[in-house]
């Protein structure tokens, strides 16, 4: 299941963190995984989670967010806009996801 909703959110943000648009490698590479799976609003501040709550983002930008909850700071408005409009897309299936993830890997240009 969680593979099923890393590809998911993969996908929903083209391959790139949320936080600073850096391409993302899909895989692991030299044994770690490059990106991670964030809350945008923390879980401990009352954040969901589900697909309109998570986003991609590289472990920097990650761990440099921490609890921050963009409610009290209006930070990253762009990405808020963003996770409403992914929350409104329909689902695509995960036989699809698996089809469409390698040409996404070849447009931004990393290593699978």
């Amino acid at each position: 299941m969680a593979d099923v909703i890393y590809k998911r959110l993969y996908f929903d943000w083209g391959g790139r963190c949320a936080y600073c648009d850096v391409a993302l490698s899909r895989m692991k590479t030299g044994g770690k995984v490059k990106a991670s799976i964030d809350h945008f609003i923390p879980l401990s501040k009352g954040g969901q989670n589900g697909r309109s709550n998570r986003v991609l983002s590289c472990y920097p930008c990650n761990l440099a967010k921490g609890d921050i909850d963009p409610r009290e700071t209006n930070q990253w408005p762009e990405v808020e806009r963003r996770l409403a409009a992914i929350a409104a897309s329909p689902l695509l299936s995960h036989g699809k996801l698996r089809q469409l993830i390698p040409e996404l890997v070849k447009q931004i240009g990393v290593e699978a």
